[in-house]
């Protein structure tokens, strides 16, 4: 599966984005702190059973905070659900935005819900859409867990008869 590929690459952002150090990020998971670090840095390959986890508690964490979330569903659709709704430029922004935000939120200099709402304003604005109807646009808010689908079909997600 790509996403398990696309979400190791920019596990780091994402979890930034989220506020959580490697520690806390892994006690959510089942996983140590160095387990963590070790797919952060790629010394370890994400299985599809962390990716399963990580994405399930990205999911209640956005399900419970949708207020403070905003980049974080984004981030997971241009980096790792579908890219290729992005061009090269568009995902490039998307990712020096949040790169910018992402620390002030793990250093606990501002709120999560502050640093979402700017960047959401900023990405709109790159897309000409208001923080609203960016999310809206991408759908989000709505089947969250399609990614699931995906994950437990090998890939395939095969049409409702």
């Amino acid at each position: 599966m790509e996403e398990i590929g696309r979400m190791q690459a920019h596990l780091l952002l994402i979890r930034r984005t989220v506020g959580w150090t490697a520690e806390e990020f892994g006690e959510r998971i089942g996983v140590t702190r160095q387990t963590i670090n070790n797919l952060e840095n790629g010394r370890n390959r994400l299985t599809k059973t962390q990716y399963i986890a990580m994405r399930s508690v990205l999911d209640a964490e956005m399900a419970q905070s949708p207020e403070d979330t905003g980049m974080l569903k984004i981030l997971l659709d241009a980096l790792v659900d579908e890219p290729e709704k992005y061009t090269a430029e568009e995902r490039q922004r998307i990712v020096e935005q949040a790169e910018l935000m992402a620390p002030s939120i793990l250093a606990g200099t501002t709120s999560r819900e502050k640093v979402s709402g700017e960047w959401l304003k900023a990405v709109g604005a790159l897309a000409g859409l208001s923080a609203g109807a960016l999310l809206g646009a991408l759908g989000l808010g709505v089947g969250l867990n399609a990614w699931l689908a995906k994950a437990v079909s090998g890939g395939r997600i095969r049409p409702r008869r």
